[in-house]
Protein backbone atom coordinates (compact mmCIF):
# COMPACT_ATOMS: atom_id res chain seq x y z
CA UNK A 1 0.00 0.00 0.00
CA UNK A 2 1.25 3.32 -1.08
CA UNK A 3 -0.52 6.63 0.33
CA UNK A 4 0.40 10.36 -0.41
CA UNK A 5 -0.81 13.41 2.14
CA UNK A 6 -1.24 16.09 0.77
CA UNK A 7 -2.56 19.34 3.05
CA UNK A 8 -4.95 21.54 2.43
CA UNK A 9 -6.85 24.42 4.56
CA UNK A 10 -8.69 24.47 7.86
CA UNK A 11 -6.87 21.75 9.34
CA UNK A 12 -8.06 19.87 6.04
CA UNK A 13 -5.74 16.99 4.54
CA UNK A 14 -6.31 14.93 1.04
CA UNK A 15 -4.82 11.05 1.57
CA UNK A 16 -4.31 9.05 -1.51
CA UNK A 17 -3.96 5.88 -1.16
CA UNK A 18 -3.10 2.80 -3.73
CA UNK A 19 -3.95 -0.21 -2.61
CA UNK A 20 -2.01 -3.39 -5.13
CA UNK A 21 -4.28 -6.08 -6.64
CA UNK A 22 -2.34 -8.34 -4.36
CA UNK A 23 -2.67 -6.52 -1.31
CA UNK A 24 -6.57 -7.01 -2.06
CA UNK A 25 -6.73 -10.71 -2.26
CA UNK A 26 -7.31 -11.63 1.12
CA UNK A 27 -10.25 -9.00 1.39
CA UNK A 28 -11.93 -10.09 -1.96
CA UNK A 29 -11.84 -14.19 -0.91
CA UNK A 30 -13.58 -12.57 2.21
CA UNK A 31 -15.79 -10.69 0.02
CA UNK A 32 -16.86 -14.14 -2.21
CA UNK A 33 -17.36 -15.89 1.05
CA UNK A 34 -19.94 -13.57 2.13
CA UNK A 35 -21.76 -13.23 -1.14
CA UNK A 36 -21.88 -17.04 -0.57
CA UNK A 37 -23.18 -17.48 2.50
CA UNK A 38 -25.78 -14.59 1.53
CA UNK A 39 -26.88 -15.50 -2.10
CA UNK A 40 -28.88 -19.16 -3.19
CA UNK A 41 -26.18 -20.93 -5.93
CA UNK A 42 -27.83 -24.16 -7.42
CA UNK A 43 -25.58 -27.10 -6.02
CA UNK A 44 -23.88 -25.52 -3.22
CA UNK A 45 -24.89 -25.10 0.37
CA UNK A 46 -24.86 -21.72 1.70
CA UNK A 47 -21.59 -20.54 1.85
CA UNK A 48 -19.67 -23.57 0.61
CA UNK A 49 -19.56 -22.01 -3.06
CA UNK A 50 -15.77 -21.43 -4.29
CA UNK A 51 -14.06 -18.12 -5.55
CA UNK A 52 -14.30 -19.32 -8.83
CA UNK A 53 -18.26 -20.10 -8.77
CA UNK A 54 -18.70 -16.59 -7.08
CA UNK A 55 -17.46 -14.95 -9.82
CA UNK A 56 -18.54 -16.48 -12.39
CA UNK A 57 -22.43 -16.13 -11.15
CA UNK A 58 -21.98 -12.29 -9.85
CA UNK A 59 -19.11 -11.16 -11.85
CA UNK A 60 -15.27 -9.97 -10.10
CA UNK A 61 -16.89 -6.40 -9.58
CA UNK A 62 -19.58 -7.61 -7.61
CA UNK A 63 -17.15 -9.29 -5.18
CA UNK A 64 -14.45 -6.25 -5.71
CA UNK A 65 -18.05 -3.81 -4.61
CA UNK A 66 -17.90 -6.44 -1.58
CA UNK A 67 -14.73 -6.11 -0.49
CA UNK A 68 -14.87 -2.02 -1.00
CA UNK A 69 -15.87 -0.90 2.73
CA UNK A 70 -12.95 -3.44 3.82
CA UNK A 71 -9.84 -2.60 2.02
CA UNK A 72 -11.12 1.02 2.38
CA UNK A 73 -11.41 0.41 6.02
CA UNK A 74 -7.92 -1.04 6.98
CA UNK A 75 -5.62 0.94 4.66
CA UNK A 76 -7.35 4.37 5.70
CA UNK A 77 -6.10 3.08 8.92
CA UNK A 78 -2.79 2.10 8.11
CA UNK A 79 -1.87 5.52 5.74
CA UNK A 80 -3.07 7.22 9.01
CA UNK A 81 -1.08 6.28 11.07
CA UNK A 82 2.13 5.51 9.13
CA UNK A 83 1.77 9.35 8.88
CA UNK A 84 1.39 10.20 12.54
CA UNK A 85 -2.03 11.83 11.73
CA UNK A 86 -4.54 12.89 14.61
CA UNK A 87 -8.19 12.64 12.52
CA UNK A 88 -11.07 13.52 13.60
CA UNK A 89 -14.90 12.72 12.64
CA UNK A 90 -15.07 10.32 9.51
CA UNK A 91 -13.39 11.24 6.57
CA UNK A 92 -14.69 11.60 3.12
CA UNK A 93 -13.93 9.11 0.75
CA UNK A 94 -13.71 9.20 -3.39
CA UNK A 95 -12.35 6.18 -5.37
CA UNK A 96 -11.03 7.49 -7.92
CA UNK A 97 -9.62 4.14 -9.59
CA UNK A 98 -11.48 0.50 -9.26
CA UNK A 99 -11.39 -2.54 -11.75
CA UNK A 100 -10.69 -6.18 -11.07
CA UNK A 101 -7.21 -7.28 -11.68
CA UNK A 102 -5.71 -3.66 -10.97
CA UNK A 103 -4.64 -1.26 -8.18
CA UNK A 104 -7.34 0.12 -6.17
CA UNK A 105 -7.04 4.18 -5.97
CA UNK A 106 -8.97 6.58 -3.93
CA UNK A 107 -8.79 9.86 -2.37
CA UNK A 108 -9.60 10.23 1.77
CA UNK A 109 -10.53 13.76 2.50
CA UNK A 110 -10.38 14.38 6.89
CA UNK A 111 -9.96 16.94 9.40
CA UNK A 112 -6.86 16.40 12.09
CA UNK A 113 -6.21 17.94 14.64
CA UNK A 114 -4.63 21.60 14.32
CA UNK A 115 -0.56 21.84 15.40
CA UNK A 116 0.05 24.23 18.73
CA UNK A 117 2.52 26.01 19.78
CA UNK A 118 3.04 26.51 22.96
CA UNK A 119 4.46 29.64 24.43
CA UNK A 120 6.38 30.09 27.57
CA UNK A 121 4.33 29.59 30.43
CA UNK A 122 7.47 29.65 32.71
CA UNK A 123 7.04 33.08 32.52
CA UNK A 124 3.41 33.58 32.92
CA UNK A 125 2.74 34.44 36.99
CA UNK A 126 -0.40 33.66 38.21
CA UNK A 127 -1.15 35.00 42.34
CA UNK A 128 -2.09 32.98 44.62
CA UNK A 129 -5.61 34.12 46.52
CA UNK A 130 -7.02 33.30 49.90
CA UNK A 131 -10.32 32.46 50.45
CA UNK A 132 -11.80 34.78 52.67
CA UNK A 133 -15.40 33.46 54.41
CA UNK A 134 -17.12 35.70 57.00
CA UNK A 135 -19.11 34.01 59.35
CA UNK A 136 -22.00 36.23 58.23
CA UNK A 137 -21.98 34.29 55.39
CA UNK A 138 -23.00 31.23 57.56
CA UNK A 139 -25.33 33.51 59.24
CA UNK A 140 -26.83 34.55 56.24
CA UNK A 141 -27.09 30.45 55.16
CA UNK A 142 -28.20 29.87 58.47
CA UNK A 143 -31.27 32.12 58.07
CA UNK A 144 -32.20 30.70 54.59
CA UNK A 145 -32.44 27.36 56.16
CA UNK A 146 -34.80 28.87 58.33
CA UNK A 147 -37.06 30.64 56.21
CA UNK A 148 -37.00 27.36 54.10
CA UNK A 149 -38.97 25.58 57.50
CA UNK A 150 -40.80 28.74 58.49
CA UNK A 151 -44.70 28.63 58.84
CA UNK A 152 -47.10 31.29 58.08
CA UNK A 153 -50.13 32.50 59.57
CA UNK A 154 -53.05 34.69 58.36
CA UNK A 155 -52.76 38.16 59.68
CA UNK A 156 -55.79 40.73 59.86
CA UNK A 157 -53.42 44.12 59.04
CA UNK A 158 -51.63 45.87 56.43
CA UNK A 159 -48.67 44.09 54.81
CA UNK A 160 -45.63 44.70 55.77
CA UNK A 161 -41.95 43.76 54.54
CA UNK A 162 -41.62 39.84 54.82
CA UNK A 163 -45.32 38.87 54.80
CA UNK A 164 -46.35 36.40 52.23
CA UNK A 165 -49.42 37.32 50.16
CA UNK A 166 -51.85 35.54 47.70
CA UNK A 167 -52.83 37.85 44.81
CA UNK A 168 -54.40 38.00 41.84
CA UNK A 169 -53.36 40.36 39.09
CA UNK A 170 -53.00 40.94 35.69
CA UNK A 171 -50.52 42.55 33.70
CA UNK A 172 -51.72 45.26 30.47
CA UNK A 173 -49.94 47.13 27.91
CA UNK A 174 -52.00 50.26 26.38
CA UNK A 175 -55.03 48.86 28.13
CA UNK A 176 -54.64 45.21 26.44
CA UNK A 177 -53.96 42.20 28.30
CA UNK A 178 -50.29 40.99 27.65
CA UNK A 179 -49.66 36.96 26.43
CA UNK A 180 -49.84 34.83 29.89
CA UNK A 181 -50.56 38.22 31.84
CA UNK A 182 -53.16 37.24 34.05
CA UNK A 183 -52.13 35.06 37.22
CA UNK A 184 -54.93 34.00 40.01
CA UNK A 185 -53.61 32.70 44.13
CA UNK A 186 -50.27 33.76 43.14
CA UNK A 187 -48.33 33.53 46.27
CA UNK A 188 -45.11 36.16 46.76
CA UNK A 189 -43.30 37.24 49.66
CA UNK A 190 -42.89 41.11 50.35
CA UNK A 191 -38.72 41.80 49.91
CA UNK A 192 -37.93 38.49 48.54
CA UNK A 193 -37.02 40.43 45.11
CA UNK A 194 -38.31 37.78 43.29
CA UNK A 195 -40.55 40.36 41.25
CA UNK A 196 -39.63 42.87 38.55
CA UNK A 197 -37.92 45.87 40.44
CA UNK A 198 -40.48 48.14 42.53
CA UNK A 199 -43.52 45.66 42.39
CA UNK A 200 -42.92 43.87 45.55
CA UNK A 201 -42.75 47.55 47.35
CA UNK A 202 -46.35 48.39 45.92
CA UNK A 203 -47.89 45.89 47.64
CA UNK A 204 -46.72 47.00 51.88
CA UNK A 205 -49.59 48.10 53.24
CA UNK A 206 -52.78 46.14 51.25
CA UNK A 207 -54.97 43.98 53.55
CA UNK A 208 -57.25 41.45 52.58
CA UNK A 209 -59.79 42.20 49.88
CA UNK A 210 -57.63 44.98 48.49
CA UNK A 211 -57.32 46.24 45.37
CA UNK A 212 -54.57 48.60 43.66
CA UNK A 213 -53.16 49.65 40.07
CA UNK A 214 -50.08 51.16 39.40
CA UNK A 215 -47.74 51.46 36.36
CA UNK A 216 -44.20 50.40 35.96
CA UNK A 217 -41.37 49.39 33.48
CA UNK A 218 -40.01 46.24 32.81
CA UNK A 219 -35.84 46.08 33.69
CA UNK A 220 -33.99 46.85 29.97
CA UNK A 221 -32.50 43.41 29.96
CA UNK A 222 -35.86 41.41 30.96
CA UNK A 223 -35.38 37.92 29.41
CA UNK A 224 -38.36 38.41 27.46
CA UNK A 225 -37.40 40.83 24.95
CA UNK A 226 -40.09 41.92 23.49
CA UNK A 227 -41.39 43.39 27.19
CA UNK A 228 -37.46 44.83 28.04
CA UNK A 229 -38.27 48.36 28.90
CA UNK A 230 -41.51 48.98 28.51
CA UNK A 231 -44.12 50.47 30.76
CA UNK A 232 -46.59 48.10 31.84
CA UNK A 233 -50.03 48.79 34.04
CA UNK A 234 -50.57 46.28 37.08
CA UNK A 235 -53.74 45.63 38.63
CA UNK A 236 -53.64 43.55 41.67
CA UNK A 237 -56.38 42.20 44.36
CA UNK A 238 -54.90 40.96 47.75
CA UNK A 239 -56.70 37.52 48.59
CA UNK A 240 -54.84 37.08 51.61
CA UNK A 241 -52.09 38.20 53.84
CA UNK A 242 -49.67 35.65 56.37
CA UNK A 243 -46.88 36.73 58.36
CA UNK A 244 -44.03 34.52 58.65
CA UNK A 245 -42.63 32.76 61.96
CA UNK A 246 -39.04 31.53 61.52
CA UNK A 247 -38.29 28.59 64.02
CA UNK A 248 -35.83 29.33 66.92
CA UNK A 249 -32.37 29.13 66.16
CA UNK A 250 -31.28 26.08 69.06
CA UNK A 251 -29.60 23.15 69.78
CA UNK A 252 -33.11 21.42 68.98
CA UNK A 253 -33.48 23.36 65.52
CA UNK A 254 -29.56 22.28 64.40
CA UNK A 255 -30.71 18.76 65.45
CA UNK A 256 -33.78 18.83 63.52
CA UNK A 257 -31.86 20.68 60.36
CA UNK A 258 -29.17 17.65 60.15
CA UNK A 259 -30.81 14.50 61.22
CA UNK A 260 -29.48 14.83 64.41
CA UNK A 261 -25.59 14.76 63.21
CA UNK A 262 -25.19 17.83 64.69
CA UNK A 263 -25.84 18.64 68.65
CA UNK A 264 -25.66 21.93 69.16
CA UNK A 265 -25.92 25.49 67.40
CA UNK A 266 -22.04 26.27 67.07
CA UNK A 267 -21.94 23.01 65.45
CA UNK A 268 -24.06 23.74 62.56
CA UNK A 269 -21.98 27.00 62.60
CA UNK A 270 -19.07 25.61 62.12
CA UNK A 271 -20.49 22.80 59.37
CA UNK A 272 -22.04 25.75 57.18
CA UNK A 273 -19.11 28.02 57.76
CA UNK A 274 -16.53 24.66 56.66
CA UNK A 275 -19.23 24.33 53.55
CA UNK A 276 -18.88 27.87 52.50
CA UNK A 277 -15.28 27.52 52.22
CA UNK A 278 -15.19 24.51 50.14
CA UNK A 279 -17.80 25.95 48.15
CA UNK A 280 -15.58 29.52 47.68
CA UNK A 281 -12.33 27.18 47.24
CA UNK A 282 -13.94 25.72 44.65
CA UNK A 283 -14.69 28.54 42.81
CA UNK A 284 -11.33 30.14 43.17
CA UNK A 285 -9.43 27.51 41.89
CA UNK A 286 -12.21 27.36 38.63
CA UNK A 287 -11.27 30.81 38.30
CA UNK A 288 -7.58 30.71 38.33
CA UNK A 289 -7.53 27.42 36.11
CA UNK A 290 -9.77 29.86 33.47
CA UNK A 291 -7.46 32.55 34.38
CA UNK A 292 -4.42 30.32 33.44
CA UNK A 293 -5.79 28.75 30.14
CA UNK A 294 -6.61 32.02 28.92
CA UNK A 295 -2.86 33.17 29.33
CA UNK A 296 -1.43 29.97 28.00
CA UNK A 297 -3.96 30.79 24.98
CA UNK A 298 -2.82 34.53 24.39
CA UNK A 299 0.94 33.26 24.13
CA UNK A 300 0.46 30.36 22.17
CA UNK A 301 0.35 29.65 18.53
CA UNK A 302 -2.13 27.41 16.77
CA UNK A 303 -3.10 26.12 13.68
CA UNK A 304 -6.64 27.70 11.93
CA UNK A 305 -9.37 25.52 14.23
CA UNK A 306 -11.29 23.20 11.87
CA UNK A 307 -15.35 24.51 11.78
CA UNK A 308 -15.82 20.61 12.71
CA UNK A 309 -14.15 21.13 16.43
CA UNK A 310 -16.07 24.46 16.91
CA UNK A 311 -19.80 23.17 16.05
CA UNK A 312 -19.29 20.28 17.72
CA UNK A 313 -18.12 22.05 21.10
CA UNK A 314 -21.08 24.77 20.58
CA UNK A 315 -23.30 22.00 19.95
CA UNK A 316 -21.87 20.37 23.55
CA UNK A 317 -22.35 23.55 25.35
CA UNK A 318 -26.13 23.65 24.05
CA UNK A 319 -26.87 20.69 25.54
CA UNK A 320 -25.33 21.60 28.79
CA UNK A 321 -27.54 24.95 29.34
CA UNK A 322 -30.45 22.48 28.28
CA UNK A 323 -29.67 19.90 31.27
CA UNK A 324 -29.12 23.09 33.37
CA UNK A 325 -32.75 24.36 32.44
CA UNK A 326 -34.10 21.37 32.62
CA UNK A 327 -32.26 20.67 36.52
CA UNK A 328 -34.30 24.16 37.08
CA UNK A 329 -37.60 22.92 36.16
CA UNK A 330 -38.28 24.80 32.63
CA UNK A 331 -38.09 22.82 29.61
CA UNK A 332 -35.52 24.11 27.22
CA UNK A 333 -38.11 24.75 24.38
CA UNK A 334 -40.00 26.99 26.82
CA UNK A 335 -36.68 28.88 27.55
CA UNK A 336 -35.59 29.25 23.78
CA UNK A 337 -38.97 30.89 23.50
CA UNK A 338 -38.73 33.32 26.08
CA UNK A 339 -35.35 34.76 24.81
CA UNK A 340 -36.22 34.41 21.38
CA UNK A 341 -33.60 31.78 20.13
CA UNK A 342 -33.57 29.17 18.01
CA UNK A 343 -30.70 26.09 18.81
CA UNK A 344 -29.41 27.34 15.98
CA UNK A 345 -28.93 30.58 16.99
CA UNK A 346 -27.86 29.66 20.50
CA UNK A 347 -24.96 27.29 18.94
CA UNK A 348 -23.82 30.94 16.67
CA UNK A 349 -23.68 33.00 19.62
CA UNK A 350 -21.54 30.43 21.65
CA UNK A 351 -18.66 30.27 18.57
CA UNK A 352 -16.35 32.22 20.08
CA UNK A 353 -16.33 30.47 23.58
CA UNK A 354 -16.70 27.10 21.64
CA UNK A 355 -13.66 28.07 19.84
CA UNK A 356 -11.48 29.48 22.85
CA UNK A 357 -12.79 25.80 24.84
CA UNK A 358 -11.36 23.64 21.84
CA UNK A 359 -8.29 25.99 22.35
CA UNK A 360 -7.96 25.13 25.99
CA UNK A 361 -8.19 21.31 25.18
CA UNK A 362 -5.42 21.36 22.91
CA UNK A 363 -3.13 23.34 24.78
CA UNK A 364 -4.08 20.94 27.46
CA UNK A 365 -3.39 18.00 25.63
CA UNK A 366 0.07 19.66 24.16
CA UNK A 367 1.13 19.89 27.40
CA UNK A 368 -0.03 16.85 28.60
CA UNK A 369 2.54 15.42 25.71
CA UNK A 370 5.16 18.04 25.99
CA UNK A 371 5.94 16.96 29.51
CA UNK A 372 5.74 13.29 29.40
CA UNK A 373 2.69 13.24 31.71
CA UNK A 374 1.20 9.71 31.70
CA UNK A 375 -1.91 8.28 33.71
CA UNK A 376 -0.85 4.58 35.05
CA UNK A 377 -3.42 1.95 35.32
CA UNK A 378 -3.06 2.37 39.55
CA UNK A 379 -4.78 5.82 39.48
CA UNK A 380 -7.60 4.66 36.83
CA UNK A 381 -8.05 1.84 38.94
CA UNK A 382 -8.10 3.70 42.20
CA UNK A 383 -10.28 6.47 40.15
CA UNK A 384 -12.78 3.68 39.27
CA UNK A 385 -12.63 1.97 42.55
CA UNK A 386 -14.05 5.46 44.56
CA UNK A 387 -16.81 5.98 41.54
CA UNK A 388 -17.86 2.39 42.16
CA UNK A 389 -17.85 3.10 45.83
CA UNK A 390 -20.00 6.33 45.09
CA UNK A 391 -22.43 4.58 42.73
CA UNK A 392 -22.41 0.73 44.86
CA UNK A 393 -26.27 0.74 44.45
CA UNK A 394 -26.42 1.97 40.74
CA UNK A 395 -26.14 -1.70 38.27
CA UNK A 396 -26.27 0.72 35.08
CA UNK A 397 -23.11 3.15 36.48
CA UNK A 398 -21.24 -0.15 37.55
CA UNK A 399 -21.72 -1.63 34.09
CA UNK A 400 -20.23 1.47 32.27
CA UNK A 401 -17.06 1.58 34.85
CA UNK A 402 -16.07 -1.59 33.32
CA UNK A 403 -16.26 -0.59 29.93
CA UNK A 404 -12.95 0.33 27.70
CA UNK A 405 -14.58 3.48 26.20
CA UNK A 406 -15.50 4.90 29.55
CA UNK A 407 -12.19 3.73 31.56
CA UNK A 408 -10.66 6.17 28.28
CA UNK A 409 -12.90 8.62 29.40
CA UNK A 410 -11.60 8.55 32.60
CA UNK A 411 -8.05 8.10 31.65
CA UNK A 412 -8.64 11.35 30.06
CA UNK A 413 -10.41 13.35 32.87
CA UNK A 414 -7.17 11.97 35.23
CA UNK A 415 -4.73 13.03 32.30
CA UNK A 416 -6.75 17.03 32.40
CA UNK A 417 -6.08 16.98 35.64
CA UNK A 418 -2.38 16.27 36.34
CA UNK A 419 -2.07 18.76 33.57
CA UNK A 420 -3.69 21.66 35.56
CA UNK A 421 -1.81 20.39 38.80
CA UNK A 422 1.23 20.43 37.08
CA UNK A 423 0.80 24.24 35.36
CA UNK A 424 -0.22 25.38 38.63
CA UNK A 425 3.24 23.88 40.13
CA UNK A 426 4.52 25.95 37.62
CA UNK A 427 2.96 28.74 37.34
CA UNK A 428 1.26 30.43 40.44
CA UNK A 429 3.52 32.20 42.71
Amino acid sequence: MNSIVKKLEKSVVEIEVEVSAEEMKPFLVKAANRISEKAKIDGFRPGKASYEVIEQKFGAMAIMEEALDSIISKTYFEAVTKDDLMTIGQPEIKVEKMAPGNPLVYKAKATILPKVKLGDYSKIEIKKEKVNVKPEQADRLIDDLRKMRATHAPVERAAASGDRLEIDFEVLMDNVLIDNGSHKKYPITIGEGRFIPGFEEQLVGLKVGDEKSFDLKFPENYYEKNLGGKLATFKVKCLAVMEEKLPELNDEFAGAISGGKFKDVAELKKNVLENIEEEEQHKLDNKIENDLLDKMIEISEFEEIPEMLIDGEAHKMVHELADNVERQGMKFDDYLTSIKKTHDDLEKDFFPQAEKRVKASLITREVYQAEKIEVTPEELAQEIEVLAGTYKNDPEIKARLASEEYQDYLSNMIGNRKVMEHLKKSIIK
